[in-house]
């Protein structure tokens, strides 16, 4: 009989390490894959699904092993990993090992400002989505560390954690027991997960992204995500972290150059064409289309994720075909990529979502496409108007079926 295969609870990502995406979840295995492209990925280590399970089930692992792989006082990030990335997951939780050692040493290492944003950025992850404390309290725009801390002491009646291994084994928890809650399973299924999916967890070295020269964080991807067209989209946030770049904060620059305003491009030449290489990289050799997520941290890079870009159903079309003219797929894999339930959207007009508008009312419509022609409110109106080669649009409340020659007689 043969003896069953023991699964290890975490693993160093590394060239030759058994990472799957099975066993480690999607965003595991797509890290392992940028490692053996030699993309300059922070070290990581990935949780397996059965150790996440355990550890929701109040069995962690062995933290300080865990820890081991990362050099003493290193922050951390710690990032879901599901089998399939439109199942989701918990949010990550960024600057894992901030305490107030840390915090002094970084002062002088980065500047005090810089430091003092990174611990009020992990006191308010950390209350939020760990504590699950009300946010309000920890707004690092609106209270100072130390009232953040004496917040989180006053509402769970115990200090602000003060060492890496706790705060990582609480984390850890939380993010764990998110995935087993019932509005979390609910969501997913409906995504077309089993019932009994599972969850990995990446925990990464951080790149800080604060400090002196230049640091930052930003998203980049080489085709737009609506036509499929080849087109560098994305931002780029000096003295941020995460996705920071695309969310509502100012000052985020453009990458390429523009005249609308600075950009990344003219900022940081060599990083930008770092990037740019990178992108080719990702694309010959993982066959697709990727978004890369980076982080600068005193002008070097690093690569923190790469996710296949969301993208409408033309654009899925438009990509599929130049990757097979450029022959990094085959004309069958590219014909297969195309999804069966895409081609009513693709047989119709469309309009270009970029486009101006004047939007002067909004209605659900009643056929997919897009239409030009004088609005009209009855099936009556309709037919006289298709008799005399006008084309129209019919308008109704509610369609009922004495609609029925309006509709085969109205454009939309």
């Amino acid at each position: 009989m043969q003896k069953p295969v023991e699964i290890e609870a975490f693993t160093e990502i590394t060239p030759t390490a058994p990472i799957s995406a099975e066993l480690h979840g999607e965003r595991a295995k797509c890290l392992q894959r940028l490692v053996r492209l030699e993309l300059p990925v922070p070290p990581t280590v990935a949780v397996s699904f059965p150790t996440v399970r355990s550890i929701a089930a109040d069995d962690p692992p062995d933290i300080k092993a865990l820890l081991s792989h990362f050099r003493k006082d290193q922050l951390i990030s710690v990032r879901p990993s599901s089998q399939d990335a439109d199942w989701g997951g918990p949010g990550a939780v960024l600057n894992i090992g901030m305490n107030s050692h840390r915090h002094a040493a970084l002062g002088n290492q980065i500047g005090h400002e810089a430091a003092d944003d990174l611990f009020a950025r992990f006191i308010s992850g950390y209350a939020v989505h760990v504590a699950r404390l009300d946010p309000d309290l920890f707004d690092p725009a609106e209270a100072s560390i130390s009232a953040m801390l004496a917040a989180f002491e006053e509402e769970t009646d115990q200090p602000f954690p003060d060492k890496p291994e706790v705060q990582l084994a609480e984390v850890l928890k939380s993010m764990a027991r998110a995935w087993e809650g019932t509005t979390a399973r609910l969501l997913r299924q409906a995504k077309g997960a089993p019932a009994d999916a599972g969850l990995g967890l990446v925990v990464q070295a951080m790149a800080l992204g604060l400090g002196p020269d230049e640091s930052g964080s930003g998203v980049i991807q080489f085709v737009d995500s609506k036509t499929g067209k080849p087109q560098v989209t994305g931002r780029y946030l000096g003295q941020s972290q995460g996705r920071d770049a695309i969310g509502p904060a100012t000052g985020a620059l453009y990458l390429t150059k523009d005249p609308r305003g600075p950009s990344l491009e003219e900022l940081a030449p060599e990083v930008f064409a770092d990037l740019q290489r990178y992108g080719d990289v990702c694309r010959t050799r993982l066959r697709e289309e990727m978004e890369i997520e980076f982080t600068i941290d005193g002008g070097v890079l690093s690569i923190i994720d790469a996710v296949r870009i969301q993208r409408s159903a033309r654009a899925n079309v438009r990509i599929a075909v130049a990757l097979a003219k450029d022959e990094v797929i085959s004309r069958d894999e590219a014909l297969m990529r195309v999804e069966p339930g895409a081609l009513p959207e693709l047989l119709h007009h469309q309009i270009d979502p970029a486009g101006a508008r004047d939007v002067f009312a909004e209605g659900i419509a009643a056929s997919p496409g897009a239409a030009t022609g004088r609005i009209v409110f009855s099936s009556r109106a309709a037919q006289a108007s298709q008799s005399r080669d006008e084309p129209c649009i019919l308008v109704r409340r509610e369609t009922t079926p004495e609609d029925v020659r309006g509709m085969h007689a109205a454009v939309g």
